[in-house]
C-alpha cells in the first residue's frame, strides 16, 4: 500500500467479525513492524509485547473495558457528556454521549482474532539504578512508535486494529492482569491492542482540527500560519508513491543534516499527517512547536549536551552494556564509544527544522482532573508517540533525513528552563522529545533486535513462536 493512502486512511476499529481469521503470515509481518521503531538512545527497546489468542482472556479484557467505561462515562457525565464532544454536532452530541455510557463500545477485544498486551518499563530496563523511574511517560512514546507501525502494516492488509486503554486503566483490574500474565512489577501493562477483520467498512473516522490548533510557530500560543496564508509562494505537489513497509523498515534516520531547506509544502504535510494519528476518545492531547530560529536550536543543543556526564544515566559503561542484549557481545564496547563519540544533541543547529513534541496529561479534558491523567495507564503519551511515527514514516517518503532526540524531556530541570524559555504551561504539559527535518546527510547505523526479545506469546518470558498456518 502507498505511504501516504495508509497515513490518511487508516482508522481505528471497534468491531471485529470472529468468523475471519487473519493469515499468520501476516500476523508475522504486523508483529515485525514493530521492530523497526527507533530505539530509546543507547539502542535499546523499553518495551515489550504479549501475544493473547486465549479466549478466556480475551473475555476478561472485554468486560474490565466495558465495567470501567460504565464508570469513567456513566458516573462522570459533566466530565465526559457534551464537553469533550465538541467536535460532534450539537443535536447528536447527546446521543452519542448517551451510547458511550453503556461501556459496549470499549469490549472488542473478546471478538479479536488477537489481542497484544503492549508494556512499557518503569525503570526496569536499567540494570542497577533506575533513574528514571518517575519518566516513564517519556519513554511511553517509544511503544507509540512501535504500535503506530503495526497497525499502519495491519491496515494495508485489510486488518482493523483498535488500542483500548479502558480494560487496565483501572489499578485493580491491571494488578489482576498483570498477575495473571506474569507481567514483572517493574513493566506497565498499557492496554489491549486488538486486531482481526472489520464487521464493516468504517465510514467515517473522528472530526480532525485544523493545523492551526494544533501547533505553534516559534513558542508557545504563536499559532502556525500556513505558506499559502502567509502570502508565499506555495504551489501544489504531488505526493510520491512509495510502499509503507518499505518505508517503514528505512525510515531515514540520519547522523548530520546538510544545508538545503524543507519547502514549506513538506513540512505542513509531515505536520497533518500528525493529526489523522489515532488518540483516546478524540482527545488532541499534543501540540507541536515549530523552531527555525538559530538562537533557540543552540539553546536546546546546550540543554542536552550535559547529559553526556549524567551518572545515572549515560556516565558509566556498566549501565550501558546490559541493556545492549540484541547486540553481539564482542560489538557491545564499540557501539558504547560510538554513542559518546558522536555526543548528544549536535544535529539540533544542522537540522533545517526542529519540532518541539509535547503532550498533555491532565488539561486534555474540559475539567482538569489528574484521577485519569497517564500515570500508571500512559495511553496519552503513547498517542503521542503515534502522531510523532506518523511524522517520521512522512518525512521518510518525502526524502527527507530525521532524527529524534527524547533526552530534552528526560530531566525535571531541564524541561523547566525549556519551558520557560518557551512559554509552555508547566503542570499539565509533558516534554516528549525534538524532531529534526531536513536534507540528508550521514545515514545513521540501526541495529533491530530479535522479534523473539520483544514478543512473548500468552505469557510473559514465553518466546514468540511464529504459528503455523
Amino acid at each position: 500500500m502507498d505511504t501516504f493512502e495508509a497515513l490518511y486512511n487508516r482508522r481505528s476499529i471497534r468491531g471485529f467479525d470472529r468468523t475471519k481469521k487473519i493469515p499468520e503470515g501476516i500476523v508475522e509481518k504486523i508483529l515485525q513492524a514493530s521492530g523497526y521503531a527507533l530505539s530509546w538512545p543507547g539502542n535499546y527497546f523499553p518495551w515489550r509485547l504479549i501475544i493473547i489468542r486465549d479466549q478466556e482472556m480475551k473475555d476478561l479484557l472485554g468486560n474490565c473495558a466495558k465495567e470501567v467505561a460504565k464508570v469513567i462515562f456513566g458516573g462522570s457525565f459533566e466530565l465526559f457528556g457534551l464537553g469533550h464532544l465538541w467536535y460532534l454536532p450539537k443535536d447528536t452530541q447527546l446521543a452519542v454521549a448517551e451510547y458511550t455510557t453503556t461501556g459496549e463500545l470499549w469490549e472488542y477485544p473478546r471478538d479479536s482474532y488477537i489481542t497484544i498486551i503492549p508494556t512499557i518499563s518503569d525503570g526496569g530496563w536499567q540494570d542497577t539504578i533506575t533513574s528514571l523511574t518517575e519518566y516513564h511517560m517519556t519513554l511511553s512514546q517509544y511503544l507509540g512508535f512501535a504500535t503506530q507501525n503495526m497497525w499502519l502494516v495491519g491496515h494495508s492488509y485489510g486488518v482493523g486494529a483498535g488500542y483500548n486503554g479502558m480494560p487496565l486503566v483501572d489499578s485493580r483490574r491491571r494488578e489482576v492482569v498483570s498477575e495473571y500474565l506474569g507481567i514483572p512489577p517493574s513493566w506497565i501493562a498499557t492496554g489491549a491492542f486488538s486486531f482481526g477483520y472489520a464487521k464493516g467498512p468504517r465510514y467515517f473516522g473522528p472530526t480532525r482540527p485544523p493545523l492551526e490548533g494544533m501547533v505553534f510557530s516559534e513558542y508557545w500560543g504563536n499559532p502556525y500560519v500556513r505558506a499559502g496564508l502567509r502570502g508565499a509562494r506555495y504551489e501544489a505537489n504531488e505526493l510520491p508513491k512509495t510502499d509503507l513497509e518499505e518505508t517503514i523498515k528505512n525510515i531515514n534516520l540520519v547522523r548530520s543534516f546538510g544545508q538545503a531547506p524543507v519547502p514549506d509544502w513538506m513540512l505542513e504535510r509531515i505536520m497533518d499527517v500528525a493529526i489523522w494519528g489515532p488518540v483516546p476518545e478524540n482527545f488532541k492531547a499534543w501540540r507541536l512547536i515549530i523552531i527555525r530560529d538559530e538562537e533557540s536550536k543552540k539553546f536546546l543543543q546546550d540543554c542536552v549536551k550535559y547529559k553526556a556526564n549524567d551518572p545515572w544515566t549515560y556516565k558509566y559503561p556498566e549501565l550501558q552494556y546490559g541493556r545492549l542484549s540484541h547486540i553481539p557481545k564482542e560489538d557491545r564496547v564499540a557501539e558504547i564509544e560510538k554513542m559518546f563519540d558522536r555526543g548528544f544533541g549536535d544535529w539540533f543547529t544542522q537540522a533545517d527544522v526542529l519540532i518541539l513534541v509535547v503532550s498533555g496529561y491532565v488539561s486534555w479534558r474540559d475539567q482538569p482532573n489528574a484521577s485519569m491523567s497517564p500515570g500508571q495507564a500512559p495511553m496519552y503519551c503513547i498517542a503521542c508517540g503515534n502522531c510523532t511515527q506518523n511524522m517520521m514514516i512522512a518525512a521518510t517518503a518525502l526524502g527527507l533525513g530525521l532524527n529524534y532526540d527524547p533526552l530534552i524531556g528526560g530531566d525535571g530541570r531541564v524541561q523547566d528552563r525549556v519551558f520557560d524559555y518557551f512559554g509552555i504551561p508547566g503542570g499539565t504539559w509533558l516534554l516528549h522529545g525534538i524532531l529534526g527535518l531536513g536534507e540528508a546527510g550521514e545515514k545513521e547505523d540501526v541495529v533491530r533486535p530479535k522479534l523473539e526479545e520483544l514478543v512473548f506469546d500468552e505469557q510473559w518470558g514465553n518466546v514468540h513462536q511464529p504459528a503455523t498456518e
